[in-house]
C-alpha cells in the first residue's frame, strides 16, 4: 500500500510542478508564420445554399390524416358517452362499467392516431428549420393539429369525470 501512495504523488508531483511555471513561459495567441501561409487569400466567394422548398403537399396529406383520425373519433364519441351514461353509479365489477372503460380506452387510441401526424409535423418543422426554409405552413398545419388534440383531450376529460375516475 505504501508503494502504492509513493508512486502516485511520484506521477502527481510533475503535472502540479508544470502548473507552478512562470507566466513568461506561456505560449503566444499571435499568428504564427505557418498559420499565416495556411490562411487562404480572398477567393471565389461560396454560393450560399438556397433553402429547400417546402413540401405542402406533405403537410397537407399529414394534416387530413390528423383530421381523419379526429372524425373517428368525434364518431365514436357518442356511443362512448351513452356507455358511460348507462355506468354512473354502477360498481366497479360491473359488465356496464366495463365497457364504458373499454369505449374510453378505444377513444383514448384514436386521439394517439391523431398524435401521429403531428409527430411528423414536428420533424418536418425541425429539418424546415435546419434548411433555413419558410416554417409557417408547417406552424399552421401544426396548432390546427393541437387545436384537434385539445378538443379529444376536453372530452376525454369530461366523460372520465362522469365516469368517476
Amino acid at each position: 500500500m505504501r508503494v502504492l501512495k509513493l508512486s502516485l504523488v511520484g506521477l502527481v508531483l510533475p503535472g502540479l510542478a508544470a502548473c507552478a511555471s512562470t507566466p513568461s513561459r506561456y505560449p503566444s495567441l499571435a499568428l504564427r508564420d505557418v498559420e499565416r501561409h495556411a490562411i487562404p487569400a480572398a477567393g471565389p466567394s461560396v454560393a450560399v445554399a438556397q433553402p429547400a422548398p417546402i413540401d405542402r403537399a406533405r403537410i397537407a396529406a399529414l394534416q387530413s390524416s390528423a383530421e381523419d383520425a379526429f372524425a373517428r373519433f368525434t364518431r365514436q364519441q357518442p356511443a362512448a358517452a351513452t356507455l358511460v351514461a348507462r355506468a354512473r353509479g354502477r360498481g366497479i365489477e360491473s359488465n356496464a362499467r366495463a365497457q364504458a372503460v373499454v369505449a374510453l380506452a378505444d377513444l383514448t387510441a384514436l386521439r394517439s392516431a391523431t398524435f401521429v401526424p403531428l409527430g411528423e409535423l414536428d420533424r418536418l418543422a425541425a429539418e424546415t428549420a435546419a434548411d433555413y426554409g419558410e416554417t409557417a405552413g408547417v406552424a399552421a398545419a401544426q396548432a390546427a393539429v393541437l387545436a384537434l388534440i385539445a378538443q379529444q383531450d376536453a372530452a376525454l376529460r369530461a366523460l372520465w369525470g362522469e365516469l368517476g375516475q
